[in-house]
């Protein structure tokens, strides 16, 4: 498959899942920067032209309010508004979906442009293609 023009950037505490959504997207054809944390998202985000972020909801296993990958889509749409970005989760809970699809307040954007359970690897593959315009 030839070489995509768009940059991901993976972003998962967990090195089997970057593994295995990198594999995936690298198969696709994508160029892939993946981060095991917060910081490291940014320092990259900084550093690098990203098109799309993949953000696992919970980025430390101290994060026990699962709150760091919105906090970092948040980050996302406030300083690099044109990329785009689709948050992952393993765990089931209707408010975290919420707080990703629904504006924060009146006028403002969602935090994230899709939401897919991390076992939905197919759906994410048709997500990025779609929100890229592959």
């Amino acid at each position: 498959m030839a070489e995509s023009k768009y940059r991901i950037l993976v972003v998962d505490d967990l090195d089997d899942w970057r593994k295995t959504l990198s594999g995936l997207l690298h198969e696709e054809g994508y160029k892939v920067d993946v981060a095991d944390s917060f910081e490291k998202a940014v320092k990259l985000l900084r550093s690098q032209k990203i098109d799309l972020a993949i953000l696992d909801v919970r980025l430390d296993e101290t994060d026990e309010n699962n709150t760091q990958g919105l906090d970092l889509a948040s980050e996302i749409k406030r300083h690099w508004t044109s990329i785009k970005t689709i948050v992952i989760t393993g765990y089931d809970n209707p408010e975290i979906v919420k707080r990703a699809m629904e504006p924060q307040a009146p006028g403002k954007k969602r935090l994230a442009d899709d939401f897919i359970p991390k076992t939905e690897t197919d759906s994410l593959i048709k997500s990025v293609q779609s929100l890229l315009k592959k």
